[in-house]
């Protein structure tokens, strides 16, 4: 049999716990008692007071391949074995998560509780979280017992503690009943009373406040041992006797809160007594800091990514600082893979190097299983000492999920100095904060606000570039091109926010003048937001321009800024030259063609004007729904065959059938997709200005001369040549 004893702290269970079990060891039953409580006292007076290494302290200080049972389960009062879970400091770590660690250790080394008549959990009860739950499982506790006096908060864990069971009712009935541990004020036997029979719950035993418990533990004895002849001693043995012969269990039974308040203290909190006449002042409060989600939470989507790769993937972007990922080594290198290897790829694939994601530095705190339980400070401060050895300029701490679910209190614990290195903490918490869309604004946010220094004085020279997409191996060409559209106006970039730049850049981002978006796009309007309302900015009205039109409207636009319209004009009739040459070379041969647009890219209209110049017939455009923006309209949308948005794979392959396009252009293009003749895919972030379009048109042209199939048509029939 195993029973689990459940109750508030300092409600008196470990007290009642350590009086079973000794009653019952008397009657000559084999017993096994684990206190999971992380005071780790349930077991003090089956010791004689004597203190005993807790699990948790155990695992911590011995290494794997020398745990012994025999460590962990020490000898009591008329044979009790006894265990304590133990647990960490108060306020750090997670003793649920203690309480599952160490069950899992007895099991794993053997314990074996059929060996037993019987075991008994005492389990602390103000909060049933999934670790201190752990004998209500499947292959715990057969009856469960609950400790309380008549005191309101006894009650109302007593409650929750019946919230916990309800959860695991598939199990069927299993709760004893209760067990009134009294505190001596007047109606207090009632108020139990009552909410025994609310819940349809007996009270198994009166355990009457006596001066012999105090007498008892003062010589490291329970009264069952100490005064087996006293009321209180025999009120004892009667329940234990009950527990062991009792056969009909109770089902959970909660009550709700409203409910409860009424039925123990004749109202509902808030509602007694008159009202309070007079008035008072509030004190003025900052209003609340401006809240930014990204689509996927706005839109209760699913999550994309996860939050904390989000924010290390801008973190890294610094590239004279170090990050350092507070969790298992596990999320770091899942982190540190998938940022590095577009790098890696970009680099042997087509010589375009990605600096800070070739090689980016970051260190783990390596969080362990001990470090789930007592915190995980100690590991981030060895993480820091070892990335404050190479002085960088700035060290970022990103928390994953472990950190976060513990509750690590990390800012606290950054050193007040730290040299000439900044410090940059980041609370992502995994995905516990949301997706990876959400890890990247909480990036851009508190990096701004924690290194950027207001400026009074801005410089229009200096042009600052926002949101630029750090996967992408365009973006350093696009970087190029904007460079030599400024040059010529005396604009030079100073900060991009953020991608390949320093500490210093990012803290003297204010003394630009220019500050341009990279894209017209959802993030971008968090970010324009965030920067006009804290640092009272104004964005340039165009982001880097894709495709003829929005290149034309760039220009004169810094042609404006810059008061050098004729500049503007000149940039922009050179480019108009080539653009109208390009095209008028590449109009035979796509003249009629009809093309079908599948994509997540909400900016077409580059696309589509492409097109439609050169004399194709886009009979469809399909928008898949993006995790990083919202649908927008196009200028373009009355000359299109058929526009649908939210559309899907199963949609194109049969409009393609019923459509018959010659080209389908695409994000992305695999097998089984459809069977269009020719393919084309479209990057998430091409590369800007007039020549846009172009590129596109040449690689459209290559196609049809060349009539390129896709490799992945020749799968299948290398797949049945090697299965033959």
């Amino acid at each position: 049999m195993e029973i689990a004893i459940y109750g508030k702290g300092g409600i008196g269970k470990s007290t009642v716990s350590a009086n079973l079990s000794t009653a019952l060891a008397k009657e000559g039953l084999k017993i096994l008692q684990i206190g999971c409580d992380p005071k780790h006292d349930s077991t003090r007076l089956l010791l004689h007071g004597e203190k005993i290494q807790t699990v948790l302290d155990y695992i911590r200080e011995v290494g794997v391949k020398d745990y012994r049972l025999e460590d962990l389960v020490h000898p009591g009062i008329y044979g009790i074995a006894c265990v304590e879970a133990g647990g960490p400091k108060p306020g750090v770590g997670c003793a649920g998560r203690g309480i599952l660690s160490t069950f899992e250790v007895l099991e794993n080394l053997g314990l074996d509780r059929d060996s037993f008549d019987l075991v008994l959990y005492d389990v602390l009860g103000d909060v049933v979280c999934g670790g201190f739950a752990v004998p209500l499982r499947e292959d715990y506790a057969d009856k469960v017992y609950i400790v309380t006096s008549g005191e309101f908060m006894s009650i109302y864990a007593a409650n929750n503690i019946l919230r916990g069971l309800a959860n695991y009712k598939e199990r069927g009935n299993r709760v004893g009943g209760l067990i009134f541990n009294e505190r001596g004020f007047e109606g207090e036997r009632e108020r139990v009373e009552t909410f025994g029979q609310a819940v349809g719950l007996p009270i198994l035993g009166y355990v009457a406040r006596d001066g012999i418990f105090a007498a008892c533990e003062e010589r490291g004895q329970c009264i069952v041992e100490g005064a087996p002849e006293s009321p209180p001693a025999q009120e004892m043995v009667k329940i234990a006797k009950k527990i062991l012969a009792q056969e009909d269990l109770y089902p959970a039974k909660p009550l709700e809160d409203d409910t409860l308040e009424a039925l123990v203290l004749g109202h509902k909190i808030g509602q007694k007594g008159p009202k309070v006449q007079g008035k008072f002042q509030l004190e003025k409060r900052k209003k609340k800091e401006e809240s930014y989600y990204s689509k996927s939470l706005m839109e209760r989507e699913p999550l994309h990514g996860c939050a904390y790769n989000g924010a290390m993937n801008l973190a890294i972007q610094i590239r004279d600082g170090i990050t350092i990922s507070h969790g298992p080594r596990s999320c770091a290198n899942l982190s540190y893979q998938a940022i590095s290897s577009l790098g890696r790829r970009s680099l042997l694939e087509k010589s375009i190097v990605l600096p800070a994601q070739i090689h980016p530095r970051i260190l783990s705190s390596e969080m362990g299983e001990d470090s789930m339980v007592f915190g995980g400070i100690e590991d981030l401060n060895k993480a820091l000492d070892q990335a404050l050895k190479e002085r960088p300029k700035l060290i970022t701490v990103v928390t994953t999920c472990p950190s976060g679910i513990i509750g690590d209190h990390v800012q606290a614990s950054l050193p007040k100095d730290s040299g000439d290195s900044s410090l940059i903490y980041l609370e992502t918490d995994g995905n516990l904060s949301g997706d990876y869309m959400q890890g990247m604004i909480l990036a851009y946010k508190e990096i701004a606000k924690q290194l950027a220094e207001n400026e009074k004085t801005r410089d229009p020279f200096l042009v600052n570039v926002y949101g630029e997409k750090p996967i992408a191996n365009s973006t350093q060409g696009n970087i190029s091109q904007l460079e030599g559209w400024l040059k010529p106006f005396g604009g030079k970039i100073h900060c991009r926010y953020l991608l390949n730049t320093t500490r210093d850049r990012v803290r003297t981002m204010m003394k630009a003048g220019l500050h341009i978006s990279a894209f017209h796009d959802y993030m971008d309007e968090i970010l324009q937001d965030f920067f006009k309302k804290t640092y009272g900015i104004t964005f340039f009205p165009h982001a880097l321009p894709l495709g003829y039109d929005e290149t034309v409207t760039f220009l004169r636009g810094l042609g404006d800024f810059y008061k050098k319209p004729d500049l503007a004009q000149e940039m922009i009739e050179e480019g108009s030259r080539r653009y109208n040459r390009e095209m008028e070379s590449l109009r035979e041969d796509l003249q009629g063609k009809k093309l079908m647009l599948v994509t997540y890219n909400n900016r077409l209209d580059w696309i589509l004007k492409t097109a439609l110049d050169l004399g194709m017939e886009v009979v469809k455009v399909g928008l898949m729904n993006f995790s990083q923006d919202i649908y927008r309209e196009s200028i373009y949308r009355d000359r299109i065959g058929e526009w649908e948005v939210d559309y899907s794979a199963d949609k194109r392959r049969a409009d393609v059938n019923r459509l018959k396009p010659d080209l389908v252009v695409a994000n992305y293009n695999g097998p089984n997709m459809d069977q269009a003749p020719f393919h084309d895919t479209i990057q998430l972030t091409p590369d800007i200005g007039f020549d846009t379009g172009i590129s596109l048109a040449k690689r459209w042209k290559t196609i049809f001369q060349q009539g390129l199939k896709e490799g992945w048509r020749e799968d299948e029939k290398l797949f049945n040549t090697y299965k033959a």
